[in-house]
């Protein structure tokens, strides 16, 4: 699996059905990430890092 920078997340926003994760990468385009376990793969919360997996048409 290959890692790399996606951007820092800016805002969360509470749907109801699960949170969605607003990344802004370095040239200031936003990606919306719903926190649901086919997306989000790992949290670690002590070193500020998520892994996350972009589905199809996320990018």
């Amino acid at each position: 699996m290959m890692e790399s920078y996606f951007g820092n997340i800016i805002d969360v926003f509470p749907t109801g059905s699960n949170d969605v994760y607003v990344v802004k990468d370095n040239l200031g385009k936003q990606t919306l990430l719903p926190a649901i376990a086919d997306v989000i793969k790992n949290v670690d919360v002590e070193n500020k890092k998520m892994i996350v997996h972009l589905m199809e048409g996320m990018e």
